[in-house]
């Protein structure tokens, strides 16, 4: 029998890298990027399995010659390059170039679809969770012939307690976790594990097509981060709630007027469906607000993941024990600006 190839699509990014990695060497895989000599191409072509198709995946000739002799895809896109109208659109248009090629079964890596979960409660409207998750709706009303399709729902990294959640040092040695998180959790995903995720829907077509799996290490508090770091350093730490402006003076995920998408050829500053990064992550952190303990807006089935990963990372503790976590900073993912 031949060899199956899988294109990714985002497979060069903080989500992508992973899957490619954790795919089995009995596909062929062809990562689709626009730096095909970045040192992430060059790394990734060290694997045994790997190809590079240069291209865009905001361009229909590009992500034609990247689909020719596909069978299998997994398609994750920049939602902060893109902005959500551009991202609604190429979430559609690249499923069906890929229906078009022949392809036999895809994955669309999506968030929650928040707003309709709150009620549409504008204060839960998120860009990046908005675009993605109206291409999963749209997904749902096709058919599973030609074409199989499945959906992945992943969540904050937990990898960015690296970066974005990275605790502060104080005079005394104590580190302080500070998030406008109030009682809420966040329901971290670990990168690796998604990667494990994505293999497992493409070797199980059968029973992955329809299914939406979200995957999710655990809902951590503040506190439950706090003490998972005493836990693993040995060194006092503490979670100090703050409020959502505080924290863009403390950790700022980008200029918090930039809107999201506005560099993306067609888009513009003045973009009515642009949100700013104020905008995007003070809502975002309303997601997380109102998602304590899995019994609020985001919730996850962890029984389901216990049937199919009991060997996930299934606490922050264990991630934290697993990367050997000491709070230090490490780059994770790119600019939120998409550049």
């Amino acid at each position: 029998m031949d060899r199956q190839t899988v294109l990714i699509v985002g497979g060069a990014g903080a989500q992508g890298i992973p899957i490619v990695k954790g795919i089995d060497p009995k596909y062929a895989v062809r990562v689709l990027t626009r730096n095909p000599d970045s040192d992430t191409a060059k790394d990734l072509l060290t694997l045994p399995n790997v190809s590079i198709a240069a291209g865009d995946a905001s361009n229909e000739s590009d992500l034609r010659r990247a689909f020719q002799g596909v069978d299998l895809a997994f398609v994750n896109t920049n939602s902060f390059a893109l902005g959500i109208r551009a991202e609604i659109f190429w979430g559609m248009r690249i499923f069906e170039i890929a229906v078009e090629s022949g392809v036999k079964h895809y994955v669309w890596s999506a968030l929650e679809d928040t707003l309709a979960l709150s009620g549409y409660d504008e204060a839960c409207r998120v860009g990046h969770y908005e675009g993605k998750s109206r291409v999963t709706e749209w997904m749902k009303a096709k058919s599973q012939t030609p074409m199989k399709w499945s959906v992945i729902t992943t969540g904050p990294y937990i990898e960015m307690l690296h970066e974005l959640f990275r605790p502060v040092k104080e005079e005394n040695g104590t580190w302080v976790f500070q998030f406008p998180l109030k009682d809420g959790a966040i329901p971290f995903v670990h990168l690796e594990d998604v990667g494990k995720a994505v293999k497992w829907l493409l070797d199980h077509p059968e029973e992955a097509a329809g299914m939406n799996l979200k995957t999710t290490v655990e809902h951590a508090s503040g506190t439950i981060i706090a003490s998972a770091f005493t836990a693993v350093t040995g060194q006092q730490a503490r979670y100090e709630p703050i409020s959502i402006e505080q924290w863009f003076q403390v950790t700022p995920p980008g200029p918090p007027s930039y809107k999201m998408g506005s560099g993306y050829e067609g888009n513009s500053a003045e973009d009515p469906t642009l949100l700013t990064i104020e905008q995007n992550f003070g809502n975002w952190w309303h997601l997380y607000q109102r998602s304590g303990g899995n019994q609020g807006l985001i919730k996850t089935d962890y029984g389901l993941l216990d049937k199919i990963f009991p060997n996930r990372v299934k606490s922050v503790e264990e991630w934290m024990k697993k990367v050997q976590y000491t709070g230090e900073r490490r780059l994770v993912i790119k600019n939120y600006n998409g550049r």
